[in-house]
């Protein structure tokens, strides 16, 4: 879901419950700096920590520190300005990112700190990361998803150190909001990709007058938050890819017959691998560079040749599975009819799968309170540039469209070759990156010239 680029990025109680109250209720702890990597001091960077409540019901309890990296504007502004960016999954850690912007990604801080905060459960803010799935997935490729007993047992060995139910989008709001508070900026600018746009729809709804333009990738509205669609948008993303394969001449001179080969390969895998293939295939589907892999692994695979379905996936960066769990189980499947979703599933190729494993899930994991303000994206002026891939496999643009209503000064930009990311895309620096910083020092697209999306282009198919 994220590459080197910024773009390729137990039971409740009325305590629980309270968690839920007024975010102005609590105010912010100050920036702890510690020591940072020496690449990054050359760039301006400084490292610390913001500690807040992990239940902001019970401020004195257990803390969480939140590790935070900001990059100093080379050309301050006054007053003093700042782009917040907020990773995808929910599970990946936004400091991940340190790296381009110490580099490549320094037109971003020209005039403004880039701020980066790894959400409370990820990256160093007291990650909930689920060793023994972990292992399990480097040791099995082909093992089944969130297998039960893995589940109850991270579920248990968190427990002992963290209330997994506090893991949420309404806390990791407040936690955007401290950091704010602590490095003292009147307002931010929000820079979001994936599940980071749901935070950044909820931060904006939750403090609109903290927030100046926001730029959000592949948005995900807390009512289609995963995997409730993953199947259906999947059979979407997968037609697009077929339709892409034949107007493309070498791939429809090597692959002419993609779906009966997709048919063939579903026919010949034995049923319990058939759902891991087609997830892997659905995966693969959210990048420009390795959907160009797509047709080879379904022809491969429809000819008997398991090599490509047998490879482990890459593990490039760490996941919390933890916050996952905490973030789906409370904010998707316990508040729908999930009998529903597995029954819109089987429509497609990819099936129930995915749902039911992640059904099985939640119900080893701790139940978390309801949260009344899930589904309240309100009304705002906000500036806001929606960036969509037209063959987006998991947040198609129809999505974006359907968002907009809330958004009057919203403009959408669909890259006609972008999928969930533009890994894989050319002219990402000199196109996307550039539209970007122009749309935010402006606060509008106007007069900005956008015509050069139309000429990123993926490789060839592989």
């Amino acid at each position: 879901m994220a590459s080197a680029h910024r773009w390729h990025l137990i039971a409740g109680g009325a305590a629980a419950l309270l968690a839920l109250a007024s975010p102005e209720a609590f105010s912010a702890p100050a920036f702890t700096s510690k020591a940072c990597p020496a690449p990054f001091v050359k760039a301006r960077a400084r490292c610390g920590t913001v500690t807040v409540p992990e239940n902001y019901a019970a401020p004195n309890g257990r803390r969480i520190g939140l590790n935070v990296i900001v990059f100093e504007a080379r050309k301050p502004s006054k007053p003093k300005a700042a782009q917040f960016d907020l990773e995808g999954g929910p599970g990946f850690a936004m400091t991940d990112s340190a790296v381009f912007y110490a580099g490549e990604g320094a037109p971003y801080r020209e005039t403004r700190d880039v701020v980066l905060v790894d959400m409370r459960g990820t990256g160093a803010s007291k990650p909930l990361r689920c060793e023994g799935i972990a292992a399990y997935e480097r040791a099995k490729p082909l093992g089944m998803m969130y297998p039960t007993a893995l589940v109850r047992e991270c579920a248990e060995q968190l427990s002992k150190s963290a209330d997994v139910r506090q893991y949420s989008t309404a806390n990791a709001s407040r936690d955007i909001e401290s950091v704010r508070q602590a490095l003292g900026y009147a307002q931010v600018d929000l820079n979001a990709v994936s599940y980071g746009t749901t935070l950044a729809l909820r931060y904006i709804t939750d403090y609109p007058s903290r927030v100046r333009t926001a730029v959000l990738a592949g948005s995900v509205p807390a009512s289609k938050t995963p995997p409730r669609y993953h199947a259906l948008v999947a059979e979407r993303g997968i037609d697009l890819l077929f339709k892409a394969c034949a107007a493309d001449a070498d791939c429809a001179k090597r692959y002419p017959t993609l779906p009966a080969d997709l048919e063939q390969a579903l026919a010949k895998l034995d049923p319990e691998l058939r759902p891991i293939f087609l997830e892997k295939v659905r995966t693969q589907l959210y990048h420009p560079a390795t959907s160009r892999g797509v047709p080879a692994f379904i022809h491969q695979t429809a000819e008997g040749d398991l090599t490509l379905l047998n490879a482990p996936t890459p593990q490039v960066r760490r996941f919390s599975d933890g916050v996952y769990l905490s973030i789906t189980c409370a904010e998707s499947f316990a508040r729908s009819e999930v009998d529903e979703w597995i029954a819109d599933a089987k429509m497609s190729h990819f099936g129930s799968y995915r749902i039911v494993r992640q059904r099985e899930a939640c119900g080893e994991w701790p139940e978390a309170p309801a949260d009344p303000k899930l589904l309240s994206t309100g009304r705002s002026q906000l500036p806001v540039l929606f960036i969509s891939g037209a063959l987006d496999p998991v947040t198609p643009p129809e999505w974006t469209v359907e968002l907009m209503a809330s958004f009057p000064n919203g403009k959408h930009l669909i890259i006609p070759e972008g999928a969930h990311s533009v890994e894989g895309l050319s002219g990402v620096e000199s196109c996307l990156d550039r539209i970007t910083l122009e749309f935010v020092a402006a606060k509008s697209l106007e007069g900005i010239d956008t015509a050069c999306v139309a000429g990123m282009r993926a490789g060839p198919y592989r």
